[in-house]
């Protein structure tokens, strides 16, 4: 995909990373050939999600999409999983994520949940917004070595309907899903916040990604043992 935001790519630095940028448009065959070259991948926010991709027809309320994106992250997320690679989805990546296992989505979460109580949709992308309830003995928990994390918020989307191979660990006041995590897996976790832009302020975020790069480095050596 084309320009990847600058704190993204820092917090994946700030762990020992070395990000690789994945154009839009691929086909299958490539996809699967960039992946042979990864150790993880992480899914970044941005537009909304096409809902045709979840049976649904778009609402009003729904805003830009993409549905070239869409296309080239299903197929991402789908050549991911196969192959056992550690994925980290962040706020529209839990999304997409939630999408390609089946599951739906709140087109708008405003229209949806009017009685909320929570205002999702800050423009303040460092402001601590609310607190997110995580289940204790979930990865995500295990993790940030927190069973709540203080998050910002920067959504108006979000997972509707979980699909039924993901795990939902982490709630809103409000009861919306925050966080999810797929049971069997080594590590694939999706969260609503934008932990990339809290490095700087949150031990939990850093936490995050430092956890995201150890399932990398396993995956790594699993792969250099195997020597695939």
């Amino acid at each position: 995909m084309e320009g990847v935001p600058a704190p993204y790519l820092r917090a994946l630095r700030g762990a020992g990373l070395q990000p690789v940028v994945l154009p839009t448009g691929l086909a299958a065959e490539s996809v699967g050939r960039l992946l042979q070259r990864v150790d993880g991948v992480l899914l970044i926010g941005g537009p909304d999600v096409e809902p045709r991709f979840y049976g649904e027809e778009t609402r009003p309320q729904c805003g830009p999409t993409h549905p070239e994106r869409d296309q080239s992250e299903l197929l991402l997320v789908g050549e991911a999983l196969d192959r056992g690679l550690p994925l980290l989805a962040i706020c529209r990546g839990i999304q997409l994520l939630n999408v390609a296992l089946g599951g739906t989505l709140h087109q708008d979460i405003a229209t949806d949940r009017p009685d909320s109580g929570i205002g999702h949709r800050s423009q303040e992308r460092q402001a601590l917004a609310h607190t997110v309830r995580l289940e204790p003995d979930s990865l995500v928990a295990r993790a940030v070595c927190m069973d709540h994390v203080a998050v910002n918020t920067l959504h108006h989307q979000a997972v509707k309907s979980p699909a039924t191979s993901l795990r939902p660990v982490g709630w809103a006041p409000d009861g919306l899903v925050e966080a999810v995590e797929m049971p069997g897996a080594d590590f694939v976790v999706g969260v609503q916040w934008h932990p990339e832009e809290l490095v700087s302020l949150e031990e939990h975020a850093r936490r995050l990604f430092a956890a995201f790069a150890v399932a990398a480095a396993r995956h790594q050596s699993a792969a250099s043992r195997s020597g695939s």
